[in-house]
């Protein structure tokens, strides 16, 4: 009975963010959107940074955070490379502090993983925005990806019963794991209706993708918060963290807009 309270909460939530996505994907200017993405990076690379420093980790999260907030921005330009640089020798000379000589390594190591596990893998929502059609493969990357997360979950809950990985996820099953991916396939075909431009068989094998490397992106948060003995990256009601939101996003995000560049 305590589920259901929060199950509504879930719901509740998720009906906001979705009308917020919508309106900034279909209606709002294209800075809103770029707007909105950032937020997205900003919160997550806190709830990262949090999660990092739980294991006694000395990070300068604003340096980070700095790096974190150009990457979105680079939708026209490829200077990812140039950013990462310059971030990598401002990270160094951060660590040239002498308390932190015996944390050098891990430290940089760690600070420069979120940059490019949080930021830069979302930040190619950007990138799919300023393509052809780019509204609609970002609808598309979303709908796809959270139908598949419903059909696990619900699936799972109501006829789990082989574990998947329990020392990672002890909730997640193998028939849940399945139902993701059959959900995601199906909901990719049915695109077809506003993605005419793209063949059938496309939709297929974009759909195996995109459901496989969803429940990676899942499973690969759900390691890192096992490593620091938590359940939730943040506290946001019904939804735990925003990292926890966009997880299943990271991997899909710059698979998704790879394979639009070719059908666009």
């Amino acid at each position: 009975m305590a589920e259901k309270p929060q199950l509504i909460k879930r719901l509740f939530v998720s009906a906001i963010l979705s009308t917020i996505a919508l309106y900034a994907i279909f209606a709002a200017p294209n800075w809103f959107f770029v707007l909105i993405v950032e937020a997205f990076v900003i919160m997550s690379m806190l709830e990262y940074f949090n999660l990092a420093e739980k294991t006694g980790l000395i990070l300068n999260r604003y340096l980070g955070l700095a790096f974190a907030v150009l990457l979105p921005l680079s939708y026209s330009q490829p200077v990812e490379s140039l950013i990462f640089m310059v971030a990598v020798l401002c990270i160094f000379i951060f660590n040239f502090h002498r308390r932190l000589k015996d944390q050098a390594l891990i430290s940089t190591a760690v600070t420069l993983f979120g940059l490019l596990y949080v930021a830069w893998f979302f930040s190619f929502m950007t990138k799919l925005k300023w393509l052809d059609h780019g509204s609609l493969w970002i609808f598309y990357t979303l709908l796809v990806v959270k139908v598949g997360d419903a059909g696990a979950y619900f699936i799972g809950k109501r006829f789990g019963k082989h574990k998947l990985i329990v020392h990672i996820s002890p909730n997640k099953s193998i028939e849940g794991a399945i139902a993701g991916l059959a959900t995601s396939i199906v909901c990719s075909m049915v695109s077809k209706i506003y993605l005419p431009h793209v063949e059938l068989s496309a939709l297929f094998y974009l759909g195996i993708v995109i459901g496989i490397l969803a429940q990676l992106g899942d499973l690969a948060e759900s390691l890192i918060k096992r490593g620091v003995g938590v359940k939730d990256s943040g506290n946001w009601p019904g939804l735990g963290g925003i990292l926890d939101v966009i997880d299943s996003l990271l991997f899909t995000t710059p698979a998704v807009y790879y394979f639009a560049r070719i059908f666009q």
